[in-house]
């Protein structure tokens, strides 16, 4: 099954080390897992200090063959990529009866896409006092690019911003057992000053999983692809916000 990669999604981080460790303000992880038949495999990368990673995981498509139960065609692929100020990552899972018959068993076809970023954020302004106090919204904007499915499936497309202690969480379920739901966080506010540093990270999850089963003629078939975008709705006026990874996040209202 053929996975592009597309780019994607903003968001930042800082990760704390022990005192012998050199320091690491900002980077990118990608993962790219398929499980469920012989080929599948993980492509990950985790890359401190950088600002590019992407990972996909592609087997060939094979079909599964029972002298007792028939057969079956399974395809499964992902793929991902995060720099800072973007995040991307997607899922497909496809199953078909060739001549199953009833009781077809095997493991669930599974495509799993992964990215994160992280940054630090230092609160700068030439015309506010240092400690003088600033109010940021931050977009967590996720956009939905795939989410399709038919037959037996299971699958998820979840993103995590979390600044400080402050955090937001979408995620989208569809289950052909327990049917779909949402639940969409687009923002998240921060109150700080002038010459305060932020924590920023962002995790972008994709999962789509197919199942043998007779009920839907052994059919099944989920796609995900999503990008999730960190960027600043508000900002107090004569404030601006430096990278550690030296990416500029715009500033976006609302319009």
């Amino acid at each position: 099954m053929s996975i592009r990669t597309t780019a994607l999604t903003a968001i930042l981080a800082f990760s704390c080390f022990a005192a012998s460790a050199q320091a690491q303000y900002f980077g990118v992880e990608a993962s790219a897992q398929t499980m469920g038949y012989t080929g599948g495999f993980t492509d990950s990368s985790y890359l401190p200090n950088a600002t590019f990673v992407d990972a996909v995981s592609d087997p060939a498509g094979v079909t599964l063959t029972s002298p007792y139960y028939g057969s079956v065609f399974a395809d499964v692929g992902s793929a991902s990529e995060a720099r800072p100020g973007e995040l991307h990552a997607q899922a497909v899972a496809h199953v078909n009866s060739i001549d199953a018959r009833n009781g077809f068993s095997g493991s669930a076809p599974y495509g799993f896409g992964y990215a994160h970023s992280f940054d630090r954020l230092t609160v700068k302004s030439d015309t506010l006092a240092k400690g003088a106090p600033v109010t940021i919204v931050f977009g967590n904007d996720v956009d939905v690019a795939t989410w399709t499915q038919a037959g037996a499936y299971d699958g998820y497309i979840e993103m995590t911003l979390q600044i400080g202690a402050a955090s937001a969480r979408s995620r989208w379920t569809a289950s052909y057992l327990y049917g779909a739901t949402a639940a969409d966080t687009p923002q998240v506010r921060v109150q700080t000053t002038v010459g305060s540093q932020l924590s920023v990270d962002g995790k972008l999850r994709v999962q789509a999983k197919v199942f043998y089963d007779r009920t839907t003629g052994f059919n099944g078939d989920i796609q995900a692809d999503a990008t999730a975008r960190v960027v600043v709705r508000e900002i107090t006026e004569g404030a601006t916000l430096q990278s550690a990874s030296g990416i500029d996040y715009p500033v976006v209202p609302i319009n």
